[in-house]
């Protein structure tokens, strides 16, 4: 088989594919980190699955508010981001980085 030489094709690939590889490489590096401080820093117990809300500012500045369960929940979805990438010895995230230029910023 040829290679690809179609000039939308490549446009596609370096403004499109490249830098989504590159954006999803660079959260999931930053959500392990995440994930090592949430275990090193012991933040289950900062954030246990109640209704009480983080007093954060957003009363005053227009975020959404959130309670330590919503925290909670965000740690959780985020090890089932990571779970996802990991999976099958790295598969995904594999995926990902063989596309991605600057995985690292």
């Amino acid at each position: 088989m040829a290679d690809n030489n179609n000039a939308q094709a490549i446009r596609v690939v370096n403004e499109k594919i490249r830098p989504a590889a590159d954006r999803i490489v660079q959260t999931y590096n930053f959500m392990k980190d995440l994930q090592a401080q949430y275990g090193a820093q012991n933040w289950a117990a900062l954030f246990p699955a109640t209704a009480d809300v983080v007093l954060d500012g957003s009363a005053v500045d227009g975020r959404n508010p959130l309670t330590n369960a919503d925290v909670a929940n965000v740690i959780t979805a985020l090890g089932a981001f990571l779970a996802f990438m990991e999976a099958t010895a790295n598969l995904n995230r594999d995926r990902f980085l063989k596309a991605a230029v600057n995985p690292e910023r």
